[in-house]
């Protein structure tokens, strides 16, 4: 896929975008709650407001239409691949080593093939490439195109095979979903919104790509992160697996981390706080367990520790 040749990168656009409508603000103390910058576009009383309305939650409009442009899965490779090379020369820079095959690669692939086929999009993601990464961080990646790094840290923090599954789910999601796909998405949008005319209307462009200025900001979104979670416990839990220890993995992370809630706007943050999570987890658990009950429901400590999947061998709980 050729890429279009622009003047301004995205976030440069951006920038230079705000800039202009900050131009003509008040100084700050001198505006008033009632008054509007003068470039602002009609509604956008004030810059508080205006953020707010760039970088807030996105609405179903804005999730409609990015549904409305499709991307093929050749082009979702062509735009994840230069991302994973990326990634594997930063954790080559930090000296991380990358283990693209053994025990903890094949185990993570057959708890993958456990999950990809609740995926919708299952056949998009026939083949899933998993790397390992020799690092104490409890973490995990996912890459347009199908390309899943799981870090070591992991595998030890999260204490049997079932909070593993909820977290490979969680990954999985992010694929199904087509989270990964939200910067391409965008750019192609406002690729077609500037396109759109021979000239360039600041106040039709902001009264129609509100949307598009509001998704470039945002690349990572906390509502994509507790989809991906609802994903993760529900497919773990089709699988015959216990979400309640997914759920009991975000708890030990906010106990270890004592992460402090800080007093920030919604768009600044990329995930939900990790006792938000094992909230969420536990309220749908209960809500499976009412809609289609399931006892008793599998951990796998002793498969985790073994890197031998349930679907090889069941141990005694």
């Amino acid at each position: 896929m050729r890429s279009r040749q622009w003047k301004l990168s995205g976030v440069g656009l951006l920038a230079v975008l705000i800039a202009l409508l900050l131009g003509g603000a008040s100084a700050p103390g001198q505006t008033t709650s009632g008054d509007a910058a003068p470039f602002f576009p009609k509604g956008f009383g004030n810059p508080e407001e205006f953020f707010e309305k760039m970088f807030g939650k996105s609405t179903p409009e804005e999730q409609k239409l990015l549904d409305a442009i499709e991307v093929s899965a050749r082009e979702e490779r062509e735009f994840g691949q230069p991302q994973v090379e990326a990634f594997l020369a930063e954790l080559k820079e930090q000296g991380f080593k990358v283990i693209r095959k053994g025990k903890d690669v094949d185990y993570l692939r057959r708890l993958v093939e456990t999950i990809r086929p609740f995926l919708k999009n299952a056949n998009r993601y026939e083949k899933v490439t998993i790397y390992v990464v020799d690092s104490p961080a409890v973490d995990a990646r996912s890459f347009p195109g199908g390309t899943l790094f799981f870090f070591k840290g992991l595998l030890s923090f999260a204490e049997n095979e079932a909070a593993l599954v909820g977290i490979v789910g969680h990954e999985l999601s992010h694929l199904d979903r087509g989270h990964l796909l939200v910067p391409l998405k965008r750019a192609r949008a406002l690729a077609r919104t500037l396109e759109s005319g021979p000239a360039f209307d600041p106040e039709t462009f902001f009264s129609q790509g509100t949307t598009l200025m509001r998704l470039a900001g945002r690349a990572f979104r906390p509502e994509d992160e507790a989809q991906a979670d609802r994903d993760g416990a529900e497919w773990a839990y089709r699988a015959g697996y216990d979400p309640r220890e997914m759920a009991a993995l975000f708890l030990r992370l906010h106990q270890r981390d004592a992460s402090p809630r800080l007093p920030l706007a919604s768009f600044f943050r990329t995930h939900p706080y990790s006792d938000d999570r094992y909230e969420a987890i536990m309220k749908q658990y209960d809500e499976m367990q009412a809609s289609d009950p399931r006892d008793p429901l599998y951990r796998g400590q002793k498969n985790l520790a073994r890197r031998i999947p349930r679907s090889q061998q069941v141990f005694p709980e």
